[in-house]
């Protein structure tokens, strides 16, 4: 039977116990079909290599392990059955390093290999301890690591408390280094001559600030800012804004504020343009909105928690957390919507190369907008895209139509009208409503192992966002991970090549925050824009 291997590295998983020089290393044991292969004995052969990919062999181990019922195995690199070298004298610094697997499915040692990959980031306390193994000395690493001369414009590294006050009078265009003089650095700061008084400068910098020379009263200055004379009860004069349900504060961009008896919160409507009227929508809660007329027809106000359609017609579930409401399945549209009616309908290419296996040419080389069927699944009953939905690369997710950014006339969006696909800020929205990324995921994730691999840890999606572990497509074109992990792409590029997502795990309740390739394939879920 033929067998491969399907490395996952968690960055967390890096751990380095300063006595025993170890890095924690977890792989999972599928076969051709992408089955979990559980239960079974395999050996293992883990070397290091100093350079390049075919460098020079420095260190090799070797590991008998036996799979779990998720075709999970663990192992510590420096734990092993040493084969050559000697872990503790592997000397990190000096140039990059690869990790080499090899494999005998039988348990035996007829070894073969199964791929070679560079090690991106190595853990600090290995680093360090080839840098300066005499004594922990904390002064002379932190002056190497960080080019202290360099950085802080310093010669003299002998005295840390000098140097850390050099560094930060640098920082702050400061020439006093006799003593660190916080109040002296901050008046530079504000623009303010007296340093006398630090509450008097803080004072006076924050009327500065707010272009006010009054330093007494700071019920008179929010008085200035909202137009009023009365200075009598602050909270009479925030009841007297608020008690209407739409009002217009007059200010400066001539938003509107209303109170939404659909959301239960006040929201804000942004200014209408030339010749529009302030009109209620229809439907039992309105609220207001622009016309270009006093007769045009104004749509209902749709709460969350109702159904949406995409352009291809396909309907999804929404479900409000927080302030913010989300589509509670995958994305599965083929055609843009835009406001241009030129571009309106535009199809999103289809590929389908590269077998069950994806790996292509095709698919790695793409600069605009694509999406595929996981494993080219598409005759299955439920099929991939029926239970996970399309994969979209990041430049579907962005509208990309032909190669290069958006132009500004350009208005191309793959969710439905009036949503988006949500920034890197906004998913931190989202699971900073859920108590942070250490515990969202649970409550993110569906629950059971119906969509999921066994044990889906933590799942209780008592947020109802109802994520589903649709895999990826990798860089390279080929397939893996459905089941296992729920991609989702943000909107937000992280450089020319990557752009930010984030994804959930069948074995914990963790968001973990992650940038890839652009010409990843992942699912989309859809944000609505107020």
């Amino acid at each position: 039977m033929n067998l491969r291997i399907i490395i996952m590295v968690f960055f967390p998983i890096f751990a380095v116990a300063q006595a025993q020089q170890k890095i924690n290393f977890q792989s999972v044991l599928r076969n051709t079909t992408g089955e979990v292969v559980s239960n079974s004995s395999v050996s293992l052969r883990i070397s290091i290599l100093s350079g390049t990919i075919t460098g020079t062999l420095v260190y090799s181990e070797t590991h008998a392990k036996t799979t779990d019922a998720g075709g999970l195995m663990s192992l510590q690199i420096g734990g092993g059955t040493v084969s050559s070298g000697v872990f503790g004298n592997i000397n990190w610094g000096s140039t990059s390093h690869f990790i080499k697997l090899e494999a005998d499915f039988s348990g035996g040692s007829n070894y073969v290999v199964l791929g070679t990959q560079e090690l991106m980031s190595v853990p600090y306390a290995l680093y360090a301890s080839k840098t300066d193994t005499s004594a922990l000395n904390l002064t002379s690493r932190l002056a190497t690591q960080t080019e202290l001369s360099n950085k802080l414009n310093i010669a003299d590294t002998s005295n840390m408390l000098l140097a850390y006050k050099t560094g930060l009078n640098n920082k702050l265009n400061k020439t006093d280094t006799s003593l660190l003089n916080l109040v002296s650095r901050f008046e530079t700061k504000l623009n303010i001559t007296d340093t006398s008084n630090m509450l008097l400068a803080y004072k006076t910098g924050l009327n500065n600030k707010l272009n006010k020379t009054d330093t007494a009263s700071l019920s008179n200055r929010i008085d200035l800012k909202l137009n009023k004379t009365d200075t009598a009860s602050l909270s009479e004069r925030i009841n007297t804004k608020l008690n209407s349900s739409v009002i217009d504060l007059g200010i400066e961009t001539g938003a509107i504020i209303y109170w939404d008896e659909n959301l239960n919160k006040f929201r804000t409507l942004a200014p209408g343009t030339a010749g529009q009227v302030l009109k209620m929508s229809s439907g039992t809660n309105p609220v207001p909105v622009w016309g270009t007329d006093a007769t045009t027809s104004v749509p209902a106000f749709s709460p969350c928690g109702t159904t949406i359609s995409d352009i291809d017609g396909n309907s999804y579930n929404t479900v409000l957390i927080g302030a913010q409401c989300w589509t509670k399945e995958n994305l599965r549209v083929r055609r843009y919507n835009s406001t241009n009616p030129d571009l309106n309908g535009r199809s999103i290419l289809f590929d389908a190369s590269g077998g069950s296996g994806g790996a292509s040419d095709t698919w790695k080389n793409l600069t605009i907008g694509a999406h595929t069927i996981y494993a080219n699944d598409s005759t299955t009953t439920p099929s991939n895209r029926t239970k996970y939905g399309y994969l979209y690369n990041w430049y579907a997710a962005k509208g990309i139509y032909t190669t290069g950014n958006i132009a500004s006339t350009d208005t191309l969006n793959i969710c439905p009208s009036g949503w988006h696909v949500p920034t890197d800020a906004e998913w931190t929205t989202l699971t900073t409503e859920l108590g942070g990324e250490s515990v969202a995921g649970g409550k993110m994730k569906s629950i059971g192992t119906a969509y999921w691999n066994s044990p889906n840890t933590g799942a209780t999606n008592e947020s109802g966002f109802s994520a589903l572990p649709g895999g990826v497509r990798n860089s390279v074109g080929s397939f893996f991970d459905i089941r296992n992990n729920a991609f989702f792409w943000s909107a937000t590029e992280l450089d020319n090549s990557n752009a930010w997502n984030r994804y959930l795990n069948y074995n914990g309740g963790l968001v973990y925050v992650n940038y890839s390739n652009k010409s990843f394939g992942a699912s989309v879920r859809c944000l609505r824009n107020y």
